[in-house]
């Protein structure tokens, strides 16, 4: 880019400022008026500079001085490219009491030169928005000098803030005001940002209240039901692990793969959040700040936050009443339940009544899949169906007591059972069939009924020891969940240490997608020829300790946690990226890729756009991808399973059903979908050869494929044998050991290279 100008001549300055106030209106608006004369009598040296009046939308309606002296030119054609879309940024009309916004962007030119560009908003007396664009090139050092004489006054300003905050806590009782005025005077400090304050409740696991009086509306709304759970966006992130969260890009960071669509409407380039915690370091919510570009935020600006943060604990903490500490230190709020502490409490004072010779009991219960239910249908309709819950338990066990012990899992206490041991276990035993009873019939929520099971486990006691009786329950409870879930299963001596292995691999996990240790091994796909044709991408965990680790080892517990949806995210992700780099090379440009799709990910209500978000993000030609689904994901809910299908084939993704004939397989549900291919499981495959039952079912799936005009793939083919029997019968598409294991994709490329020529 070349910047070079003249000097804006007296003459030529009188006749801007008559434009301008021409544009304004009668007399003139004196701010803007104000703000064209300072920034004309500092042009008179820049290289570049221009003045133009636009709408909202950016569009240039005159060009009042440019550096080239010619009046009426193209604004956008003067502007180097790298500026337009930042400028364009801040001429979108921002709320009523912002009345300007500045803005700095490098241009790499050979002598790397600085503009500075401000937009100042206005009127027409038609009431029609304009904005007053200003951009002059300023030097390296100025731009340095700028920058610093800013963060001197943005310190200084805040440090006002905290003093005007301070006393308003003093003297001001709502703390909902207190807080707006805070949100809006930080964002009044740091121009173009949208700043939200997120306050929860049920132990940080629902969004109570948030205040974000400029943020866009589609973000807000993302806010207000949003799932607090790690790696659901910068917020609820930094809310479930207690830490900052800083988002340089929200359009390519795995956190904000489900509100890519809500950002992009919003214009939010950049994202970060402050948690915020009371002194015993429970989680009251958090604080976000949104940049319309991509960036980090500095130093001094993560210091300001943090003790930003610290206020906004200082007055929730000050400003709840006592009758609102009391509700939140004994009842669930969703439920009105008594609490994990009150059921502690009650324990407690069991065990300091006299002693005698009767047990005590423990039912602790937690609903299966009950996170699939929020996904699916909403947080309303969750929280309606605790309710729900809660009140037929209720009901069952009493006079028991029953307490929820945070979201869907609740505990019936049971005092005054028999001395016998074996007495006391039947009495318990008998309790739990009654509660199971609760959930043999459906749960009516918002006109639909939603049939859900529990798991519970169990225990019974009768000293007046140390042992964590709730904690034993809950092993048990975890124990029946491992077990196929909509059972019993009482605690036994041993169960711990196995729990505990899981609860450690579940740990380990976080850290491994904090610390990025997954990976992702491609295996070939090939045809009756041998030719490649596509591949399937397998997950891998690059243990630091373990070395590289099967997802057999740890699928399930990332099923369970919920940390397949972003493990999932990820994989799709990369799946993509790779695919848009054999699309641009004409040897691989015709490949496929499989990508096998979680119940968890596929269940939840914002699939189709993340889905569609991730192939729009890299370009691909989605007849590329291929997505692979279990029998078990369709058959939870075989409508939903075929809507979400329709929908995404339309835009040419392929669907193949994975392990096909291990399940409920049933012409019934099957001609309902819109697949494209039906994989063989390698169950089928190991024994093909030796074994004539095992021929008979892989003829059988071949037939019935061919029938309803479905692609077939085998997969584990280790053996000729198994390839040849397996063309014998018509299958024509395979993929196992025979011809290629797992592997990086360095070494896939490389090993494509040669099987391509």
């Amino acid at each position: 880019m070349v910047l070079a100008g003249q000097v804006l001549s007296a003459s030529r300055s009188s006749e801007a400022s008559a434009r301008l106030n021409a544009s304004l209106g009668l007399g003139g608006s004196f701010g803007v008026s104000h703000a064209f004369d300072q920034w004309r009598s500092l042009v008179d040296y820049s290289g570049f500079y221009i003045a133009a009046e636009t709408d909202s939308l950016g569009n240039c309606r005159s060009v009042m001085v440019c550096h080239t002296l010619e009046s009426g030119c193209d604004l956008w054609a003067c502007l180097p490219l790298i500026t337009h879309d930042p400028i364009k940024s801040i001429l979108a009309q921002p709320a009523p009491e912002i009345t300007q916004r500045t803005i700095q962007i490098a241009c790499h030119d050979s002598q790397n030169r600085w503009l500075e560009c401000s937009a100042h908003y206005f009127s027409l007396e038609t009431g029609e928005p304009r904005s007053l664009l200003l951009v002059r090139e300023i030097t390296n050092e100025q731009q340095s000098a700028l920058a610093f004489q800013q963060e001197k006054l943005r310190a200084i300003a805040y440090e006002r803030f905290q003093f005007s905050i301070l006393e308003l806590i003093l003297k001001e009782q709502d703390a909902v005001r207190i807080l707006e005025k805070m949100v809006r005077d930080i964002e009044a400090m740091h121009a173009d940002v949208y700043c939200a304050l997120v306050l929860t409740k049920n132990l940080g696991k629902l969004v109570q209240t948030v205040i974000a009086p400029s943020l866009p509306q589609a973000l807000l709304q993302t806010l207000r039901q949003l799932q607090l759970e790690a790696g659901n966006g910068s917020l609820a992130t930094a809310i479930a692990i207690k830490q900052r969260v800083i988002v340089e890009n929200v359009m390519t960071h795995p956190y904000w793969g489900n509100h890519r669509e809500a950002a992009l409407a919003s214009g939010v380039q950049a994202g970060w959040s402050e948690p915020i915690l009371n002194a015993d370091g429970e989680v009251l919510g958090a604080f976000a700040i949104y940049y319309r570009q991509p960036q980090t935020p500095s130093a001094l600006e993560q210091s300001m936050i943090e003790q930003a943060t610290k206020l906004m604990s200082l007055v929730v903490d000050r400003h709840l009443s006592q009758e609102s500490i009391q509700s939140l230190a004994y009842l669930e709020p969703v439920t009105g339940l008594p609490n994990r502490k009150r059921a502690y409490e009650v324990l407690q004072q069991l065990r300091a009544q006299p002693a005698t010779d009767a047990h005590w009991g423990v039912v602790y219960i937690d609903l299966d899949h009950f996170k699939w239910i929020n996904e699916a249908h909403g947080h309303a309709a969750g929280n309606s169906l605790l309710q729900q819950v809660a009140e037929r338990l209720q009901k069952v066990a009493e006079p028991h007591f029953t307490a929820c012990m945070g979201g869907d899992e609740f505990l019936v206490l049971l005092s005054g059972l028999a001395a016998s041991a074996d007495k006391a276990l039947q009495q318990l035993l008998s309790m739990q069939r009654k509660l199971q009873k609760v959930f043999e019939r459906p749960f009516k929520v918002s006109g639909q009924k939603l049939p859900i099971t529990a798991s519970m486990g169990l225990c019974s006691f009768n000293d007046t020891g140390d042992t964590d009786y709730v904690k034993a329950a809950d092993i048990a409870m975890h124990k029946a969940k491992q077990g196929g879930r909509n059972h019993a299963c009482v605690y036994q001596p041993g169960m711990q240490t196995e729990i505990a292995t899981q609860v450690m691999l579940e740990t380990e996990l976080r850290e491994a997608i904090a610390q990025q240790q997954l990976r992702l091994h491609y295996q070939v796909q090939v045809d009756h020829t041998g030719r490649p044709f596509g591949a399937e991408v397998l997950l891998r965990w690059l243990h630091p300790q373990r070395g590289l680790i099967s997802p057999l080892q740890f699928i399930a517990v990332a099923e369970t946690s919920g940390l397949i949806i972003e493990i999932g995210m990820w994989v799709l992700d990369q799946a993509c990226a790779q695919v848009a780099l054999w699309q641009r090379s004409l040897n691989t440009r015709e490949l496929s890729l499989s990508v096998n799709i979680s119940a968890r990910q596929f269940c939840q209500a914002n699939f189709v756009a993340m889905v569609k978000a991730c192939i729009q993000r890299h370009q691909i030609n989605p007849n590329a991808l291929r997505l692979e689904l279990t029998e078990s994901v369709l058959l939870e809910n075989v409508d939903d399973a075929v809507r979400i299908m329709a929908e995404l084939s339309q835009l040419g993704i392929q669907f193949s059903l994975d392990d096909f004939g291990t399940g409920y397989s049933s012409l019934q549900y099957l001609k309902k979908l819109p697949l494209y291919q039906l994989k063989i499981d390698r169950s089928f495959v190991n024994d093909i050869v030796t074994d004539s039952h095992d021929r008979t079912i892989v003829r059988t799936i071949i037939a019935m494929a061919q029938s309803m005009y479905l692609s077939v793939i085998a997969e584990g083919v280790e053996t000729q044998e198994q390839m040849e029997l397996l063309l014998n019968n018509g299958c024509r598409r395979y993929q196992g050991f025979l011809f290629g294991k797992p592997m990086p994709i360095e070494q896939f490329n490389d090993w494509l290279q040669e099987a391509l020529v």
